[in-house]
């Protein structure tokens, strides 16, 4: 795949979790937090969740829940898939969840009462932030499929997870490192 622009990051590691810091340059500066934490194991994998958001300095945790808008959208975005083939590096029996904090049923209750979109009948940003890393999955799948196994969940099926198709709608997706 071809390069694409990224913004340097700074990994912070602790016992448990995993974070990737970096400044977002657009409108005002941010500092964003990219953070791989174990959720759960799948055999004798550890399963880690992808995170990823604004960082609160004070508490060192991620704020995943905010919209910066801060004008370098697709910078931020490589930044953060930059960070899962150097997560890899260090932690290759490590499987990955991706999810997105606007993918719970909660989200469209808390997003009504402000709601900029005037949505009536379906929110629109619910389940954004998934369907932005599926769509990137999609597009590159042949490529990605070189190094990585995809696995999608659809939580109002089956609710477990398939081999990923490309052009389907998943909740969830599970990426593995290829040995």
């Amino acid at each position: 795949m071809k390069t694409l622009p990224i913004y340097h990051i700074e990994q912070i590691e602790d016992e448990i979790k995993i974070q990737y810091l970096f400044a977002s340059i657009g409108e005002k500066t941010i500092i964003k937090a990219i953070e791989y934490s174990p959720v759960t194991t799948l055999g004798a994998r550890t399963v880690y969740n992808l995170g990823f958001g604004d960082y609160d300095e004070a508490n060192g945790t991620i704020i995943d829940d905010i919209n910066s808008n801060n004008g370098d959208i697709y910078i931020v975005f490589n930044t953060v898939l930059s960070t899962v083939p150097v997560f890899f590096e260090t932690n290759p029996d490590a499987v990955i969840i991706v999810s997105g904090s606007d993918s719970h049923e909660d989200f469209i209750n808390n997003c009504l009462p402000d709601c900029r979109k005037k949505c009536v009948d379906k929110c629109k940003n619910y389940q954004r932030r998934i369907k932005a890393y599926r769509y990137y999955v999609d597009k590159n799948f042949d490529e990605l499929c070189k190094e990585f196994i995809f696995f999608g969940r659809n939580k109002t099926k089956e609710n477990t997870f398939v081999q990923y198709i490309p052009n389907q709608d998943y909740n969830d997706i599970l990426v593995y490192k290829k040995k």
